[in-house]
């Protein structure tokens, strides 16, 4: 298939399942794959400006060949709805976006990943628009009690895991690896990290209740 003639969608699947043209078939996919996410890291994404054009070329061939997999595993659930390169094209932007993701975890150190001045409301309460200015009031009181429960009430493990899994959304993976231990006894430091938020928030006179109240107003 030349490049002036581009597959079709039934030409794609046809060519990627016929021993004799599945090579070139994937060939090209690939070098699809890889133009596709030189220019996401280009146009897209400013954290990688750091790097060089080796490290540069290196990780967006790394993208392209964890796409390219991807794509083959899941080459049954393709329904033709768009092209076959858009569809394919989601693939490799979710697997740099995500990779880029976990690089970005990786390199913080463990006291900006549990830094409770990240906390926000919406990242663990509903969020139903903009309140009023009394309910805004309300909430920052709360988000201001939760902070100091973690700063005085938490040891360092159970806060860096509790802050960096339920309030910025870091992979329990990483936690684990950051702090040297396994996922499950991550699992166990949020679980007793919670214990105590909810401890002393009782000691302060606050309930569960009394948040969801004032963040679901």
């Amino acid at each position: 298939m030349t490049p002036n003639r581009p597959r079709t969608n039934p030409q794609w699947l046809a060519d990627l399942g016929d021993k004799e043209t599945r090579a070139a078939a994937l060939s090209d996919l690939r070098e699809y794959l890889l133009r596709a996410v030189y220019l996401y890291l280009d146009r897209h994404r400013t954290d990688v400006s750091d790097l060089d054009r080796h490290e540069i070329r290196q990780m967006a061939e790394d993208f392209a060949q964890e796409a390219l997999l991807q794509i083959l595993a899941h080459l049954d659930t393709f329904r033709g709805e768009a092209k076959f390169t858009t569809w394919a094209y989601r693939f490799v932007i979710n697997v740099a976006a995500g990779e880029l993701r976990l690089h970005r975890w990786r390199t913080l150190s463990l006291e900006a990943l549990a830094d409770e001045h990240e906390i926000r409301g919406s990242i663990f309460l509903v969020d139903r628009g903009v309140p009023d200015l009394e309910t805004r009031a309300a909430q920052e009181r709360i988000l201001s009690v939760l902070r100091e429960i973690i700063e005085q009430d938490l040891t360092e493990r159970q806060r860096i895991a509790l802050v960096s899994i339920h309030f910025r959304g870091v992979p329990t993976n990483v936690v684990a690896e950051r702090l040297g231990t396994t996922p499950n006894a991550v699992y166990k430091l949020v679980y007793d990290a919670r214990q105590r938020l909810k401890r002393g928030l009782i000691e302060r006179h606050y309930t569960e209740a009394d948040i969801i109240a004032i963040f679901e107003e």
